[in-house]
């Protein structure tokens, strides 16, 4: 089965990429609200444009108010989800960039646009998984959902609003970090650091600057069999009523939030130290059926042995305990979302779209009752 929808993908390559460019023209940044619009007019536009193009492929189809869309094949009470975003970072000045950042332009086979890799090219490549299924007629043992949002990049509000409507899924996953199958997603933490202007540079070149990103010289290196190293990255200096403050990200695994914020004033002496947002690690099981064989789909996919693996990024499987991050970056690709020149291969995107539709493949043929959350 492998072979035969590796060679359906191949023959809808064409399309697949007419269809993203389609996507990719639409500026999904999110704006003012409006009527049956919440993330504003262009992330409504293009929730309607990816639903026009499951209505053409005959799925059936949902708008969930204009937060999240999604096609299904197939109609159960249980359903297994893909949940991509076709919401898009801002893309800065133009000028920064090789082609207008919303062209879909190929350039010696890369595309570059913003959402190219993030995450609209994914998106469409997990579509496609779905489209090659369909097309050689893979009965779905249960529904299977693939799920589009609209404000990824702006909190997540989408998904919560979709989870508040919709059942979750049994199994799934989210094209939106890297290969391979990724078992948890780190802790992150703001921390702001306020003060005497002398004291705060002292303390930033101190434990910031002149330091390990460990946070060995805080006393707030932890590490974790899952995670590995907590690090320290990310700093700001700013100026806020009348202050001059400092502002760095911790990345870690499961901790004690309160015991290092405790162990940072300690260092930071008479300086003002507040943590301004923490988000907990979502560790999912190592051994879940999502994990087991969506990894066993890249291996065999790509011919790669690889184990299963942590991310410092966070998707919407933060949020979903029933499934996790997939692709749709390759080990050593780093660094492209979110900057002017944002590209995905082609070769790579078509790639996706395989061990999507065989990663899908192999959840289809788990039954319910040996599903291993």
């Amino acid at each position: 089965m492998k072979k035969k929808l590796f060679a359906e993908i191949d023959r809808l390559k064409d399309q697949m990429i007419e269809d993203l460019v389609k996507i990719i023209n639409i500026p999904s940044v999110k704006s003012s609200p409006k009527e049956n619009a919440p993330f504003g007019e262009n992330c409504r536009k293009v929730l309607d444009a990816i639903l026009q193009i499951c209505e053409r492929e005959n799925f059936t189809m949902k708008n969930v108010d204009g937060y999240m869309a999604y096609a299904k094949y197939g109609d159960s009470e249980e359903h297994m989800g893909i949940f991509g975003h076709l919401d898009v970072v801002p893309e800065g000045d133009w000028d920064d960039w090789i082609c207008p950042p919303f062209s879909g332009k190929i350039i010696e086979n890369r595309m570059y646009s913003r959402g190219a890799l993030d995450n609209k090219g994914p998106a469409i490549a997990a579509l496609y998984g779905l489209i090659a299924l369909k097309n050689l007629e893979i009965k779905p043992k249960r529904e299977i959902r693939i799920v589009f949002g609209a404000d990824e990049e702006s909190g997540m509000s989408d998904i919560d609003y979709y989870l508040s409507k919709e059942k979750l899924p049994v199994l799934g996953f989210v094209p939106d970090n890297k290969f391979p199958a990724i078992y948890g997603e780190r802790a992150r933490a703001n921390i702001k650091v306020s003060g005497d202007k002398e004291k705060l540079y002292t303390f930033l070149n101190k434990y910031i600057l002149n330091a390990d990103n460990n946070g060995k010289r805080l006393g707030i290196d932890f590490e974790d069999k899952y995670f590995g190293k907590l690090i320290v990255r990310g700093y700001r200096i700013f100026t806020e009523d009348s202050k001059e403050s400092l502002r760095f990200q911790l990345s870690m695994g499961e901790c004690d939030i309160e015991k290092i914020i405790e162990k940072i004033k300690e260092k930071a002496e008479d300086l003002e130290v507040s943590l301004i947002n923490y988000t907990e690690a979502a560790l999912k099981n190592p051994e879940s059926t999502n994990v087991k064989l969506l990894n066993q789909a890249y291996i065999e996919a790509t011919g790669q042995e690889i184990e299963p693996t942590t991310t410092t990024g966070m998707t919407y499987a933060h949020k979903i305990k029933t499934v996790i991050p997939f692709g749709p970056s390759f080990p050593g690709q780093n660094g492209i979302a979110h900057l002017p020149n944002e590209w995905m291969d082609i070769d790579d995107l078509v790639k996706c779209a395989k061990i999507y539709a065989y990663g899908i493949y192999k959840l289809n043929q788990v039954e319910d009752g040996d599903i291993i959350v």
